[in-house]
């Protein structure tokens, strides 16, 4: 893994835009990092912590204990955005 200190918000932009509204919700992440080797930008959820990664082809991952798997973008951005019960 080669990380990159050079915020790219391109990903998340793209992802968003056609959902509408996208800049209330690319406010709620911070920029973490990227993985310059798999392409991947690490962008954490502000009230809830959670990860989503993006390729910079627009690809959804979830990190698992061994490895990246792909998953729907839409499902992830609704995980990472939800409280649990009990979280407020």
């Amino acid at each position: 893994m080669t990380i990159t200190t050079n915020a790219n918000w391109t990903p998340l932009e793209s992802r968003l835009k056609p959902l509408g509204g996208h800049t209330d919700v690319i406010r709620e992440f911070m920029w973490m990092y990227g993985d310059q080797d798999a392409r991947i930008e690490y962008y954490k959820h502000s009230v809830t912590r959670r990860y989503l990664l993006l390729h910079a082809d627009g690809r959804c991952f979830r990190q698992t204990a061994s490895e990246l798997v792909e998953v729907d973008f839409q499902e992830e951005l609704r995980r990472v955005r939800e409280l649990a019960e009990g979280d407020n």
